[in-house]
């Protein structure tokens, strides 16, 4: 009865037995559906995010398209305007090219040449606008740059702190999940079935739950080490799937930042082509300017037709036209001039007789002018632009040396010059205003000899100078302008 009951008993303990590996088993079933599960969600998230990634890369990549679209644009037209201006210089170059020896000495194939200098200028000036706008694109790009490179070192830093976690914590995983296999291993070796036989075998009851409660413990152990397998490969999951993000991050940063660094690399390629090709040209229009002036001098001097040369170095005579402005922008009214005030280089009010009646206020007779050469006429160069684009400010009026250059109408002396270059020996005199308040100025370059002095007052058809031909000229004539309300205008419809 007592061996009956030890049997029964040991059958309860078995049942008992094969119900708690049930439930183990259901849990590590659920606990593999869960990984499973949390694959797909993994697996479905990454998919999901795949399509905004593309989205928002395909914006940017046409608003980076657009731009450069607005930037070619740009360029186009620029190289629009270059054709167009290189068309007219090979139109030039072959009429040049039909003339030879002496006939190159004729005002037609002057004018040509002068038109090609000018066509050559406006290129200079397009090729500077692109100098300009490449180094203004560069200096952008510089700026962009910096950001770009501190971003990408900070993305990087980032990563390698993600990398060495996300290591550490697949060495641990592998080493779990090791242990796991192993263990699985051996339940496989030993079979289900050896359990059961390891209780039933039990030679009384105290053996029996001795078995039982290592069976047991094995089973709690199995169970917590699944957990800990799937709790890791959770975190490396997340870990990858964030480190992976940052990866793309960086790669996607240093994409930009080698995009902006091959960018500058092309504009500052081009701004060195561009200065090279300014450089040869500059050295062709000086050949070109060099020509046209020693050919202009030689028909000058066959016609008799003196004026100035065409191509004289332009810094020099910005130089001429400020200290001129400067002046002009100090004159005062009529009803405020002294003789002593007209001018910082005025003689002192001792040496200088009244200004009353010296100056108009308000008349048109201050635009009443005589002819600045009494006895010479002829224009050789009238007010308006040559052929090479540069402006002439006046009239010029071809005369022997030595003739009598007169005031075309009263006024004050304001300016006494003598330069070896641009004016060469000029004078300027204050008239005072027009009917409309405008400051009336006359202007006599050129001379061979100055018989005024700064703060004299003059009156109409009285001698100032002697005619020649210094500074910028080819020959003996008198440079006349006039300056109205600051502005030089044609002086042809003030003389008579």
């Amino acid at each position: 009865m007592k061996t009956i009951s030890i049997k029964i008993l040991s059958i309860l303990f078995a049942l008992t037995f094969v119900l708690t590996a049930v439930g183990f088993s259901a849990y590590a079933d659920e606990e593999e559906t869960s990984e499973s599960t949390t694959a797909e969600t993994v697996a479905e998230s990454t998919t999901a995010s795949e399509p905004m990634t593309i989205k928002e890369e395909s914006a940017e990549e046409e608003t980076t398209q657009s731009k450069e679209a607005q930037k070619n644009k740009a360029k186009k037209s620029l190289k629009e305007q270059r054709a167009d201006l290189q068309k007219n210089i090979e139109k030039n170059q072959k009429l040049l090219e039909k003339y030879e020896g002496s006939a190159k000495a004729t005002q037609e194939y002057i004018d040509a040449l002068d038109e090609k200098i000018g066509y050559l200028n406006e290129e200079l000036n397009l090729l500077d606008a692109e100098v300009a706008e490449a180094e203004k694109k560069v200096q952008e790009l510089d700026e962009q740059i910096e950001p770009l490179e501190k971003e990408l070192e900070k993305l990087r830093k980032t990563y390698e702190k993600s990398k060495k976690k996300y290591d550490k914590l697949s060495k641990s995983f592998v080493a779990t999940y090791n242990a796991y296999c192993l263990r699985l291993k051996a339940m496989y070796i030993s079979g289900q079935s050896s359990v059961l036989g390891a209780l039933l075998s039990s030679k009384d009851l105290s053996q029996f739950l001795n078995r039982f409660e290592m069976i047991r413990s094995v089973a709690k152990s199995d169970t917590a080490l699944l957990r800990d397998v799937n709790e890791k490969m959770e975190k490396l999951l997340d870990e990858q799937t964030g480190l992976e993000a940052q990866k793309a991050q960086a790669e996607q940063a240093q994409s930009v930042l080698n995009a902006k660094k091959l960018e500058l690399k092309k504009e500052q390629d081009s701004i060195t082509e561009k200065q090279k090709e300014i450089a040869e040209k500059k050295i062709a229009i000086a050949d070109d300017r060099a020509e046209s002036d020693r050919l202009f001098a030689q028909y000058s001097e066959n016609a008799k037709l003196y004026t100035e040369f065409r191509n004289e170095d332009e810094e020099l005579l910005k130089k001429v036209d400020k200290e001129i402005n400067d002046l002009l922008s100090g004159l005062k009214d009529p009803a405020e001039v002294t003789t002593a005030s007209v001018s910082e280089h005025s003689k002192s009010a001792s040496d200088s007789t009244s200004t009353e009646g010296e100056l108009f206020s308000r008349s048109n007779g201050a635009l009443n002018l005589s002819y600045p050469v009494p006895s010479h006429h002829g224009v050789s160069q009238a007010f308006g632009h040559y052929r090479n684009g540069r402006a002439h400010t006046g009239i010029d009026y071809p005369c022997p040396t030595g003739s009598k250059v007169v005031a075309a109408q009263k006024g004050i002396v304001i300016k006494v010059e003598r330069l070896n270059y641009s004016y060469g020996y000029y004078v300027m005199i204050y008239h005072g205003t027009d009917a409309q308040g405008r400051k009336v100025v006359t202007l006599y370059a050129h001379n061979s000899s100055l018989l005024v002095s700064v703060g004299q007052s003059v009156r109409k058809g009285q001698q100032i100078a002697k005619s020649g031909s210094t500074g910028n000229s080819t020959g003996p004539h008198c440079h006349f302008e006039l300056i109205l309300g600051g502005s030089k205008v044609n002086p042809k419809n003030y003389l008579g």
